[in-house]
């Protein structure tokens, strides 16, 4: 397979913060999971003229990253040999369902970075600090209508993005 740079920056704009999740859900470590997912596409890079045609790239990516996060937690030594071995032998139900669950935070999160700045705000203040559409109101010298048109806009775009993929 030859990956060119475009398609190659496409799968890592693409695949980067759900991989970084996914890496972090298994060593819990943000900084490290930062590292191993660049890690994971230079390896892809590195290898881009000896890979197979038709393979399938973002699962490479993982396959990569969950090896090298497995190597670090070895070479780290977080976690006894018993405690690490049943997390990892198991089959990939665990880290499929850790995959989905990356790939859709992922998602929720481009998605609220993507909405427009005052929606985004008022997005962030309902759901994630908790204030009430008064206090938003308030706080944004905006009217509380104008705070509930943020709200249900913001949710019908996250619908819309989350349920589409």
């Amino acid at each position: 397979m030859n990956l060119n740079e475009r398609d190659f920056e496409k799968l890592f704009k693409d695949n980067f913060l759900a991989i970084t999740i996914y890496i972090k859900k298994i060593i819990k470590d943000s900084d490290n999971a930062k590292d191993i997912a660049h890690r994971s596409f230079i390896k892809i890079w590195e290898k881009r003229d000896s890979l197979p045609e038709n393979s399938n790239l973002k699962a490479l990516v993982y396959r990569i990253a969950h090896n090298l996060s497995i190597n670090f937690i070895r070479d780290n030594k977080k976690f006894t040999d018993d405690e690490m071995l049943p997390m990892f032998e198991s089959e990939n139900s665990d880290t499929d369902n850790d995959l989905i669950a990356s790939e859709l935070e992922a998602t929720i999160v481009n998605t609220i970075n993507s909405l427009p700045e005052k929606s985004r705000r008022v997005f962030i203040l309902s759901r994630f600090e908790k204030l009430t559409n008064i206090k938003i109101s308030e706080k944004l010298g905006i009217s509380i209508k104008t705070v509930e048109a943020h709200i249900t806009s913001a949710l019908k775009v996250l619908r819309s993005k989350v349920l589409k993929e």
